[in-house]
């Protein structure tokens, strides 16, 4: 994509714009951009390249973007069919986030025009495959030139851009060029002695099969399919001929060179055996290719597995070749150091210089059989020496060198030890990765130590062609008679002498994962070399009691059967000081101290998996990451990199994957080829929380025996007496990877969302919490994911309404308010605005504002959307009935007793009417809207409703437990607010034994009701019990996530402490009472003003009128906004500022106080009047306490004696003696005790606030089920 800009603007800021020099910005790089969501939520990598740093007159003001793979198939998919300015609008939408970001961007740098070019939507695009160069390649452009000349014997050439001139090397412009002078050439050659036909004009495809035909030399095939000679596999004939041609062709073209070397003299020692050995297996190969026609596909493939084999070690030998050769003109140093390599490359060689050997043998032996046919001379080869690996009597074949860094496994060493003393037989097998070769390997170089004159032989069983080359192999170099015999069948001949032989030996046969192979006509047809109704298994040796046979494999059922039953020794992940060993093995002293601190995280991410753990080592030692950054990458977009990359290992078989991920997909492409449905499974799996996956979500076909086939591999493993299962970390995040190469993880994403969605609980009670608890960690993992289709949205929507309610049983509001608001997002999208979903959603996000409300503001939010779902809801309706309920419950808490009751009545009978006068559910709010009445001064209402609860009960549909709850609940709800606390503690203590029988002992019912009974008990005067009955529960609920409980539990023991006037031991909970509901409630929440006005009291009564005087401020500076004025709970606050005043000596103030308070009162209250008669006496001012006096006097009550006796003192000290005297006789003369006043008396205290708990309520949704 070029995009032409008025000025180049990225070099206006800098200092060689314009100048060509090195300080021009000419490539840009962006990583992972977080600033690209909307526009491509995949935060692809792009690159460009700027025009304006090439020399002039080439300069120009553009940025061309390069763009490969997912992210051009994306643009060109978006553009495709757009014209003119929409094209251009779309292109400028995606690529202005990042040309924006250059410097000197300003919106007059606009761009002027786009170019986007469309290939990828070619029917031959390649979608930006390309081959790198390797790191550390020493002769690039040789590689290049060679590529670039291609193979015109063979009539193959290549074009693209890393054949293109050095130039042009690695662009676009190059792949046009080499593609230009390949078109101008002219192809034309022989093949085989035939004409090579030219491709006619049209479609390529159209002459494809005469193409195939006349190259391969069969018959053409007509169009309706048929060959018009001997019927043949097109694709699979094409690909064995492809592979012996470029086999040919490449090692010619390394013989050559290792001729000419060896004719100057200077070629190194280790290649002079592959002077004559390998234009022996060319000719071989050669004269096999006539003979591909005449194969049954069974050896077909097992030939060209041999082919494929010889051409990978020629390429290997080709690489070494270039690393050890000396050229002309080198220096004395490179000479010496090209010699070095030569000695470190010599067992790789004679490993290399040895599998040639083998195939050699194989093709002679092949070619042999078909010339039998014929009835030709029989051509044998001499036998040739094999390679001494040890000097000893035993035969030792194993192919790797020891591991002398090699860490733990010391139990599994010695279970295999062990199992070898009582079978002959012993597999071993485990997860791919998790060292089940190196650990072979181990006990190979062990045994021979204890066993040396005891053979040690090596047979890769991963593919049928290396298990006959080995078996070849160990039957040539123990010179079992006949193993040179073309008619004799080596893989019984070697099976027979394992099974009689009194020699002692170890055969360890390797990578055994395939189960076809061992069994085919079971599972499948894997194919066998000699007949295909024979199997590999029918070759293991059943050797004498001094023979030894180890398994190695991923596949439990292979292990299990190869070892005729008895249990596998399986290799598990290693331990956590076993995997941190073998990191700093493989990094050594290049471990800094901070990034061991990072260690022990890196190898918990890895699971201990010690391929994982080695390739991560290697991958930090080669590339200079950090551990830190590798660690952020296995969660990022590069994990696939990471961990795909090959690792370098000797001790590995060559045909082994060396990265976790690639070995992953062997076991992954097995169990998609032998059961589908386990695939599909693994794919489910991995969608969900690794952990703990309930067996009741796998509503799949075939789950039981598709589970039994992932256990087998070791990608599963089950938990809880297999009720769970859990996958690896890595096996979960390739799978992933995997899905989404196929473009099928959203697929998979939805199915797994749907299963949870169908199986969660839509109603949650006690009985579902174990069935919510088991899905929680992967409501989790799936609410993560993006979801396209409306369905899957809509299940997403309900999962996380229902998942939040099961938040709020657990305490974890936070959590439900957020799942619950991106709920109600997605319905509000989706569905009309009538919809009952909706009305859910909106009152679930109603009820948990209210619940998490700090302020008076904050409960009108609440109050606002609880409203608009009961607007919604259609009535009667649960959605109706559940929002009335929460906003009776609020307004109560704003103080709104009038709108409180008329919600708590719609609650109810709109239950009534939903599903009758004697469901649990009526009942159950019906007892509310009680409570409601009796808390807001109708206490007989109230009670006339709870003794209709109990005239209910009977035949209510509620169980007969729950009958006699509610019967309790309602008589005690009865005797309480009838003031009878004896009979009140009677009931509360049958509901605790009641609840907790229905429930447990920590269930929030029972705390209630505990609650309950300890206030009944402090009610009768029985504080000490009271008091340890609420210390008791604070000491179980401490790690309880409902913080209400605790916070009821102090107020009943601080209440206690007032009552009995041990005001000190009371502050303390007074204050962790506040601090409690300041943590969770805020400051400006009505129950925390409470709280400081429980405290104010406290600190008064404790002699601490200044810290009790801010407090009172505080509380009142709140409730003349939110409660007004005039509000009762208001009064009492000025009320008891003035008597602070007081208290501090501070008269005048205590006056204000209390003339303010009286102000606000409708009806005068004598007390208030008699303390302000105190300030007023205390200040002197005798006319004002007389008329005070006089007022108070007329009202008459328990006041008027005190007030007679201040208006004598008021009296008295104006002069005016003789009704001072007057009155003084009337009093003496009804009560002669009292004969005067004291002086410097106190004012009375009001009455203390009425702190009676709504309901005993722990939270709003304590007492409906």
């Amino acid at each position: 994509v070029l995009i032409d800009f008025p000025t180049a603007f990225w070099e206006s800021v800098g200092t060689g714009a314009g100048t060509g020099n090195d300080q021009e910005l000419s490539f840009v790089h962006w990583l992972t951009p977080s600033y690209t969501t909307q526009s491509h939520p995949q935060k692809w990598r792009l690159e460009c390249v700027s025009f304006h740093a090439f020399p002039q007159p080439y300069r120009r003001n553009i940025l061309l973007f390069y763009t490969f793979g997912d992210c051009s198939s994306y643009i060109t998919a978006s553009i495709h069919g757009l014209q003119g300015k929409a094209r251009d609008e779309w292109l400028q939408g995606f690529f202005e986030p990042y040309y924006s970001r250059l410097p000197g961007y300003t919106t007059a740098c606009a761009p002027l025009r786009f170019l986007a070019t469309e290939w990828c939507n070619d029917e031959f695009a390649g979608n930006g495959s390309y081959s790198n160069f390797q790191i550390g390649m020493a002769d690039a452009a040789h590689d290049v030139e060679a590529i670039r000349h291609g193979m015109p014997d063979q009539h193959i050439y290549f074009a693209g851009e890393h054949t293109a001139p050095f130039d042009g090397l690695g662009t676009v412009a190059g792949a046009y060029t080499s593609a230009r002078a390949l078109g101008h050439g002219q192809v034309s050659a022989s093949f085989r002695g035939k004409e090579y036909i030219r491709v006619p004009s049209g479609n390529p495809r159209d002459a494809f099969p005469a193409l195939l035909a006349n190259v391969l030399n069969i018959g053409t095939p007509s169009k309706t399919g048929t060959a018009q000679s001997k019927p043949m596999d097109p694709i699979t004939a094409y690909g064995l001929a492809a592979a012996i041609i470029t086999f040919v062709d490449v090692g010619t073209r390394v013989a050559g060179r290792v001729k000419e070397l060896s004719d100057t003299g200077d070629i190194p020692g280790v290649f002079r055996d592959i002077k004559t050995r390998l234009p022996l297996i060319i000719d071989i190969i050669a004269q096999t290719q006539s003979e591909t026609d005449k194969l049954s596909p069974e050896a077909h493939q097992a030939l060209k597995e041999v082919v494929r084999q010889s051409l990978k070690q020629v390429n290997q030998l080709d690489e070494i070749l270039k690393k050890v050769t000396v050229s002309k003109g080198e220096s004395l140093l490179r000479k010496t150091v090209k010699a070095g390599t030569s000695l470190v490359e010599e067992g790789r060689v004679q490993k290399i210089a040895a599998a040639l050997k083998d195939n050699v043998q194989l093709l002679t032996l092949f070619n042999a059989k078909s010339t039998e046919r014929d009835k030709p001379t029989l051509k044998r080869w001499a036998t040739e020496t094999l390679p001494s690996y040890e000097d000893s009597t035993g035969v030792f074949l194993l192919p790797f060198s020891r591991d002398e860094q090699f860490v733990g496994r010391e139990s599994q060493l010695q279970s295999i030890a062990s199992s070898f003393q009582t079978q002959t037989r012993v597999a071993v097998s485990g997860i791919g990765g998790v060292g089940k070769s190196q650990v072979a390997i181990e006990y190979s170089y062990r045994f021979r130590e204890s066993n040396p004159i005891a053979h040690v032989l090596w047979v890769y069983g991963g593919n049928i062609a290396r298990f006959y080359q080995g078996y070849k192999r160990i039957a040539q170099s123990l010179e079992i008679p006949g193993w040179d015999d073309p008619e004799v069948s080596i893989l019984e001949l070697v099976c027979s002498w394992l099974s009689n032989t009194t020699s002692s030996y170890l055969l360890v046969v390797d990578n055994a994962d395939n189960i076809e192979h061992w069994w085919p006509g079971k599972y499948k047809s894997g194919g066998s070399l000699d007949d295909p109704s024979k199997n590999l298994s029918r070759y293991l040796p059943d050797g004498k009691n001094n023979t030894n046979l180890l398994i190695t494999t991923r596949d439990n059922r292979v292990a299990s059967r190869l070892a005729k039953a008895t249990k596998p020794v399986v290799i598990q992940p290693m331990s956590k000081e076993e995997a941190h060993s073998l990191f700093l093995s493989k990094l050594g002293d290049e471990l800094s101290k901070s990034d061991a601190t990072e260690v022990y995280r890196l190898l918990e991410e890895l699971d201990h998996l010690p391929l994982a753990v080695s390739q991560a080592a290697a991958f930090i030692q080669e590339n200079g990451v950090s551990i830190t950054d590798y660690i952020s990458a296995l969660h990022g977009e590069e994990a696939e990199e990471f961990l795909d990359e090959e690792l370098d290992d000797a001790r590995r078989d060559e045909e082994s994957v060396n990265s976790a991920f690639r070995t992953w997909k062997v076991s992954y492409d097995q169990i998609k080829q032998q059961k589908p449905r386990a695939a599909e499974l693994l794919s489910f799996l991995a969608m969900l929380d690794r952990q703990s996956i309930p067996k009741f979500v796998l509503k799949m076909p075939e789950v039981t025996t598709s589970l039994t086939v992932l256990q087998s591999f070791s990608l599963v493993t089950t938990r809880a007496g297999h009720q769970s299962f859990q996958i690896h970390r890595l096996v979960q995040r390739f799978v992933q990877l995997a899905l989404q190469r196929e473009s099928t993880l959203q697929k998979w994403q939805e199915t797994a969302l749907a299963c949870v969605s169908r199986d969660y609980p839509t109603e949650i009670g006690v009985a579902e919490w174990p069935i919510c608890d088991a899905l929680a960690p992967h409501v989790h993992v799936l609410t993560g994911y993006s979801y396209e289709t409306t369905e899957a949205r809509l299940d997403l929507a309900h999962l996380l309404c229902w998942a939040a309610d099961f938040d709020i049983e657990r305490g974890m509001y936070i959590q439900a308010l957020e799942r619950a608001e991106r709920s109600l997002q997605i319905f509000q999208r989706l569905l009309p605005e009538k919809d009952e979903r909706l009305a859910a959603a909106t009152w679930l996000c109603g009820r948990l504002r209210y619940y998490q409300a700090r302020s008076t503001t904050d409960l009108n939010a609440a109050a606002a959307i609880l409203r608009n779902a009961l607007s919604i809801s259609e009535y009667p309706s649960l959605n109706f009935a559940e929002s009335a309920f929460e906003l009776a419950h609020l307004f109560y808490d704003l103080c709104s007793g009038k709108e409180c009751l008329q919600m708590g009545k719609a609650s109810f009978e709109c239950w009534q009417a939903l599903e009758g006068a004697r469901s649990v559910r009526t009942l159950d709010n019906m007892h509310d809207y009680a409570l409601e009445l009796a808390m807001l001064g109708h206490e007989d209402e109230g009670i006339a409703k709870w003794q209709e609860i109990i005239e209910r009960c009977p035949a209510s549909d509620a169980s007969e437990k729950t009958k006699t709850v509610y019967t309790y609940r309602s008589r005690a709800g009865i005797v309480e607010f009838q003031g009878d606390a004896a009979m009140a503690e009677i009931l509360y203590a049958k509901l605790i034994i009641l609840c907790e029988e229905m429930y447990n002992s920590k269930h929030v019912h029972v705390f209630d009701y505990r609650l309950s009974h300890a206030e009944q008990i402090m009610r009768q005067g029985r504080l000490e019990e009271a008091i340890r009955l609420s210390v008791a529960m604070l000491a179980t609920c401490d790690n309880m996530s409902e913080w209400r409980i605790r916070a009821s539990c102090l107020q009943t023991i601080g209440e206690c402490y007032r009552l009995g006037a041990s005001y000190d031991k009371e502050k303390r909970y007074r204050v962790q009472t506040l601090e409690l509901h300041k943590e969770n409630l805020g400051g400006n929440h009505k129950e925390t003003i409470d709280a400081e006005e429980a405290l104010a009291a406290c600190y008064l009564n404790n002699s601490m009128s200044s810290a009790a005087t801010e407090l009172y401020q505080s509380v009142l500076a709140w409730r003349n906004v939110e409660l007004g004025a005039s509000h009762t709970d208001t009064v009492r606050v000025v009320e008891c500022l003035g008597i602070c005043y007081a208290h501090q000596g501070q008269h005048a103030e205590a006056e204000a106080a209390y003339v303010d308070a009286l102000s606000r009162q409708s009806d005068v209250d004598p007390r208030l009047v008699d303390n302000l008669c105190i300030s007023l006496e205390a200040q002197g001012k005798w006319e004002a306490l007389e008329s005070r006096c006089r007022h108070l006097y007329a009202q008459g009550g328990s006041h008027q004696s005190t007030a007679q006796w201040s208006l004598v003192s008021a009296l008295e000290h104006q002069g005016k003696t003789e009704e001072a005297l007057q009155i003084r006789t009337c009093v003496l003369a009804v009560d002669s005790s009292n004969q005067t006043v004291s002086k410097g008396r106190l004012p009375a205290m009001p009455p203390v606030r009425v702190d009676r708990r709504f309901g005993r309520m722990i939270h709003p949704r304590t007492w409906s089920a």
